[in-house]
């Protein structure tokens, strides 16, 4: 007899989503990656054939694995050495973590949490002749047990603090009142605590795991389009901020950190909260004194005469369209098997899309993938991963003759990089279920300021009006959308919702809308306004208008994150 063994490994929300930096969310997701890898391993080295992942050596590994097992096979065996194998992969890590801040650990604590943190559960049926039936029916039966989750009694304990990061478990570092603290201060830097901050087991493990790797921040990211724009129009002025930079290095090599093995940061690879004067503070509270006010005055002589970067990055989640409709016509496990291979091709060509376009990848496994951003960067890098998601996909579904060829629905997040790490990803997968519906296959977008009222939009793929959104983005760069239009139209859209809506609404809404465009036009921006005139004319409902005037506040906020971007090509707003 064979059967179809089914794997999951978690906990999801612990690894991946509770996170402070990007750094923890990084390695979090890298090391469920991993943790899942040892799975898969393991069931392949117990005479196992996997479908899901198609093979171990994939840059990312989902965290359910899906294996074929032979005639005689113990399904039950496999799934107690894969746990196994996991359970060691989670030590290894935590291990080494524990022993990088050792000195400031409650070791009853850690031994309490270490060995109950893994997820894992395991189902299979035999499989016989139909695949697709056998697929269907573990995967239900894995859902079953997910759902019967192991409660293990509880090991709390009276008057120690709760991890931050989520509140679960409690804190395994000593006290504040320790003197460790002021002995191991070496330790202490290299956990980046905020003051108060607590971290449980897998907090420590996050936070530390991979060694001193430093990892791109919101803030580096935030500041790249000013980073680029200072660049190239400002010369001197970004050589002056890379040499007080490297001098901060040269002194403090251990808090202020180089970015290594990102070359698209490489003109200025260091941490971009030192373009923020107002997060100064931030520094010496994490430095435990090494940097001073003194330290960043040469730094601040600079910034003082520049304009301040914009604080607005964007959060990239994408999932494939229809994938459960699709695996459900893969009638053997060598077909499936080929998907997975596909999925796997894709998911190296998302890290090179997001190189490209200035971001950091922080997961892509198969149609899943999660990202950071610039402004500038990200609506141009979702459209390349639609195209890229469609091209494999169709060629697939070609090459096996599916009926059903997914696609990708993509959500972007835009929030500020002090904003809660947990809720700018909690917009993304907001955004990113906005796009899937109604009908799949979309782009949506949520744009939170601070202080300001939230702004979503929908678009589909195929209508490419994502290409109207980057026209609006450039005329807004080049000055020639005048300021005040976008608030304008806003301010019209609200009274005419207030009416109830008919054909005739729709026309006067439409005639105001022209009329005001005209108010602002000059015979140095008639031409570029045709693009919005246009837009308006085509609007055939009160939704439709509600798009494009939030179209034209989002294209503001990201042509706003590049300062004089194209100074040359300057049209010249209406007075």
């Amino acid at each position: 007899m064979r059967y179809l063994l089914a794997i999951s490994i978690g906990p999801v929300q612990e690894f991946i989503a509770a996170a402070r930096r990007t750094r923890d969310l990084w390695y979090g997701s890298w090391l469920l990656s991993e943790i899942s890898r040892s799975v898969a391993k393991a069931v392949e080295d117990a005479g196992g054939q996997l479908v899901f992942p198609a093979d171990t050596t994939q840059e990312s590994v989902a965290n359910v694995v899906v294996a074929v097992l032979g005639e005689g096979a113990n399904p039950r065996a496999v799934a107690d050495q894969a746990r196994q194998a996991a359970q060691t992969r989670w030590k290894q890590e935590a291990d080494k973590a524990r022993a990088t801040v050792h000195p400031l650990i409650r070791d009853d604590l850690w031994a309490d949490q270490v060995d109950d943190v893994l997820e894992f559960y395991a189902a299979w049926a035999p499989l016989r002749d139909d695949y697709a039936e056998a697929r269907r029916r573990v995967m239900r039966l894995l859902a079953g047990r997910k759902a019967l989750r192991d409660f293990l009694p509880a090991r709390g304990r009276a008057l120690v603090p709760k991890s931050s990061l989520d509140g679960r478990r409690e804190s395994v570092l000593k006290r504040p009142s320790d003197p460790c603290w002021e002995r191991q201060v070496d330790e202490a830097r290299k956990l980046r605590l905020r003051a108060g901050e607590q971290l449980d087991v897998v907090g420590i493990t996050k936070r530390v795991g991979a060694g001193p790797r430093p990892y791109p921040s919101v803030s580096r990211i935030a500041a790249d389009p000013w980073l680029r724009w200072l660049q190239k129009q400002r010369a001197a002025d970004f050589q002056r901020l890379r040499e007080s930079a490297d001098a901060l290095h040269a002194r403090h090599p251990n808090v202020f950190h180089y970015l290594k093995g990102y070359p698209r940061y490489a003109d200025f690879p260091y941490e971009g909260t030192v373009v923020y004067v107002s997060r100064h503070h931030e520094w010496l509270e994490e430095a435990f004194g090494d940097i001073t006010e003194r330290d960043l005055e040469p730094i601040h002589a600079i910034l003082d005469q520049l304009p301040e970067p914009q604080p607005y990055l964007a959060v990239l989640v994408a999932d494939g369209d229809r994938m459960g409709a699709t695996i459900s016509e893969l009638k053997t496990p060598e077909t499936n098997r080929e998907f997975s291979a596909t999925l796997g091709a894709f998911a190296t060509k998302v890290k090179e899309i997001v190189d490209e376009h200035n971001g950091v990848l922080v997961y892509a496994g198969g149609d899943d993938v999660l990202a950071f951003l610039p402004l500038d960067r990200c609506v141009p890098c979702a459209a390349e991963l639609s195209k890229a998601f469609s091209a494999v996909m169709g060629e697939f579904a070609r090459s096996v003759g599916l009926q059903t060829q997914p696609t990708l629905s993509v959500g972007i997040a835009i929030g500020h990089f002090m904003e809660d790490l947990e809720l700018l990803l909690e917009y993304a997968r907001e955004a990113e279920r906005q796009a899937k519906h109604p009908d799949r296959n979309g782009l949506a977008i949520q744009m939170r300021k601070r202080g300001g009222e939230p702004i979503s939009i929908r678009y589909r793929w195929d209508e490419s009006t994502d290409g109207l959104l980057r026209e609006l983005v450039h005329l807004f760069i080049i000055q020639a959308i005048p300021h005040g239009l976008a608030r304008d139209l806003r301010d019209l859209e609200r009274i005419y919702k207030a009416w109830r809506q008919s054909d005739t609404l729709l026309t006067a809404l439409k005639a105001d809308a022209l009329r005001v465009l005209r108010n602002k036009t000059t015979p140095r921006n008639r031409e570029h306004l045709k693009t919005v005139q246009e837009a308006i004319v085509r609007v055939a409902s009160l939704c439709e208008f509600e798009r494009l005037v939030a179209s034209l506040r989002v294209a503001e906020l990201i042509a706003n994150a590049q300062p004089e971007y194209l100074p040359n090509a300057t049209v010249g707003a209406a007075p």
